[in-house]
């Protein structure tokens, strides 16, 4: 059941903060205004004229639409009452109902009761000067500019309270986009360092098992391999898990290094520019990249050599893997890994490619735009 059922509204919630007081003043100013005055209406009369006064401003509160433009309508011909019966300075209490139209819907109930509100000041000035456009020449006319601008400033603080929540609910799902997206992020990290590292440790337990009896202490060598590669591995996931943390790329080109040295995979490196100044979120993010392609390299590669060359090239920073294995014909290098590559790279306002390398095998380009003198690429 409904925990607002039953519970009593008698006021809009969305309306307290910003309207409440300024109603109850100048519902509390008009009654006194025309208490105070002589009426050939009697007190009666003036009670009941309140009394309808209250009655369409309290329905005002709650309608919408064309419903409201009648209450505005009828309002502004009860003010048109008021000014005839008692004060024509009471048409300055009009103003609530400029504040209902303000929240009409469509452009022509807009038109409607902002005409309504001149025929008002029209009327009020033919009976009681003979001339309809006596409120020219009295400080009238600025209330009736004042009135005629308030439902429109009405209109933009209820657009701006729209965006506001708009703004409220886009923010609230990106968070959850934010969530979702860091959870991929951690599965891919995860996926990376320790596929590689179980690919290292699979390859070389096999090996030994079939060194056991052909060459037992090649075997043991390979076990002992396994064990360090599986502390690495401990290391690598525990600082992914508990900080999310930088990751230098001379380090992973250092463990790419040790990880294709253990593929029985010569590995070379060549830095032909300088490297440019990289923010720890970039260079994690190259790192990364490299760590994946180095990884493919001894999955799928087939090959005996890898090459690393680091260079600078029309205003690109550039990373080159190439190696000579099985090249392009082995589908398998297409998989997860350059999904994942090409994702990090899109981050960085780079892009990663893969094509035949002039080694023969397979080569994957990591480009990214040179850093800024303010800043840098990510």
């Amino acid at each position: 059941m409904n925990a607002n059922r039953g519970k009593l509204k008698i006021y809009p919630e969305d309306q307290i903060q910003r309207y409440l007081i300024i109603d109850i003043a100048v519902c509390v100013f008009l009654f006194f205004k025309v208490l105070r005055a002589d009426s050939s209406v009697g007190l009666t009369g003036t009670f009941l004229l309140l009394a309808l006064f209250l009655a369409l401003y309290y329905m005002g509160l709650w309608l919408k639409g064309w419903k409201l433009l009648m209450i505005v309508l009828a309002g502004c011909g009860l003010m048109t009452a008021f000014a005839l019966l008692y004060d024509p300075w009471i048409l300055f209490f009009a103003a609530v109902y400029a504040d209902f139209l303000g929240r009409v819907r469509a452009p022509w109930q807009l038109a409607a009761g902002l005409s309504a509100f001149a025929v008002m000041y029209l009327v009020v000035s033919f009976n009681l000067y003979g001339n309809a456009f006596h409120f020219l020449e009295t400080a009238h006319l600025p209330i009736l500019i004042i009135q005629l601008a308030i439902p429109f400033v009405v209109r933009i603080l209820e657009r701006s309270d729209s965006l506001k929540r708009e703004l409220a609910s886009a923010n609230e799902r990106i968070a959850l986009y934010a969530q979702e997206e860091e959870r991929h992020r951690l599965a891919r990290d995860l996926h990376d360092t320790l596929g590689q590292t179980m690919t290292m440790i699979k390859m070389k337990s096999e090996l030994a098992e079939r060194l056991m009896d052909k060459d037992p202490e090649r075997a043991k060598r390979e076990m002992r391999e396994v064990a360090r590669t599986s502390r690495l591995a401990l290391k690598q996931v525990r600082d992914l898990v508990t900080d999310m943390r930088y990751v230098s790329l001379d380090q992973e080109l250092e463990l790419g290094r040790a990880l294709l040295a253990g593929a029985g995979i010569a590995f070379e490196y060549r830095r032909e520019a300088a490297r440019p100044a990289l923010s720890k979120v970039t260079e994690t993010m190259l790192a990364l990249a490299v760590r994946e392609s180095l990884t493919n390299v001894v999955k799928h590669s087939k090959a005996s050599r890898c090459a690393v060359t680091e260079t600078v090239e029309g205003g690109r920073y550039l990373l080159q893997i190439d190696d000579d294995g099985a090249g392009l014909a082995d589908k398998r290098a297409e998989g997860h890994g350059l999904a994942a590559i090409e994702e990090r790279m899109r981050l960085l306002r780079g892009e990663a490619g893969i094509g035949p390398s002039p080694a023969g095998g397979v080569r994957v380009s990591l480009a990214m735009p040179l850093p800024t003198a303010g800043g840098d690429a990510s």
